[in-house]
């Protein structure tokens, strides 16, 4: 009989004398070596019926277009990463005008027009090194879908970066998804790309895979 696993580290001891004695072996003293799962949930094992379950109906959505909403929200969470980028930028150019002059020193007062220019700068590029890496921004990920070109494929660099532009000037064309039959945006029928949902990477992160 196996010493439970949170039991005194004597138990195997006397176990083993009770055992050779011919009596039976006293009871665990300590509750929690009892009711293991129950004292310590976090060391019960994993619904694997329910992740399996979850896991199957995501690849019934893998390959589908992605819908309006889905991709909204995808843009949403990336349009956040591009503000944490552009104030990160900003106190980086604050902190060195800070060390450069700390007597004269004031924050940066750019214009609004530099501010979109830039916002759009960062944001294009954001979407088109992501895109060519892998088809995926990081609301991409999240949302469980991927940019692919036509079959399939991964987007080139021309490619993805003409998308990524073509969105940074033209974010209304995505709307042209929740009234076209192919879940297409302006975009993806200019360039022939689409948003398709892809959980491939849910396989790669489940335990024991």
């Amino acid at each position: 009989m196996a010493a439970p696993e949170d039991a005194d580290p004597a138990a195997p001891h006397a176990e083993r004398t009770s055992a050779g004695n011919g009596a039976s072996p006293p009871a665990a003293s300590n509750p929690a070596a009892l009711n293991g799962a129950a004292a310590y949930p976090w060391r019960a094992p994993r619904p694997t019926r329910r992740l399996d379950a979850e896991l199957d109906a995501t690849r019934r959505l893998t390959g589908r277009r992605a819908g309006i909403v889905t991709r909204s929200i995808a843009n949403t969470l990336d349009a956040v990463v591009v503000l944490l980028i552009l104030v990160s930028g900003y106190l980086a150019v604050a902190a060195a005008n800070f060390l450069l002059d700390p007597r004269g020193f004031q924050f940066p007062a750019p214009s609004f027009g530099l501010v979109l220019f830039l916002g759009g700068v960062v944001q294009g590029l954001y979407f088109a090194v992501f895109w060519l890496l892998g088809g995926q921004t990081y609301g991409d990920r999240v949302l469980g879908i991927r940019v692919v070109a036509a079959g399939g494929g991964r987007l080139g660099p021309l490619l993805a970066a003409l998308r990524a532009y073509l969105c940074v000037i033209l974010p209304i064309g995505l709307l042209w998804v929740a009234v076209s039959r192919h879940n297409r945006s302006v975009q993806d029928v200019l360039l022939r790309t689409s948003v398709v949902y892809d959980w491939t990477h849910q396989e790669e992160e489940r335990p024991g895979a």
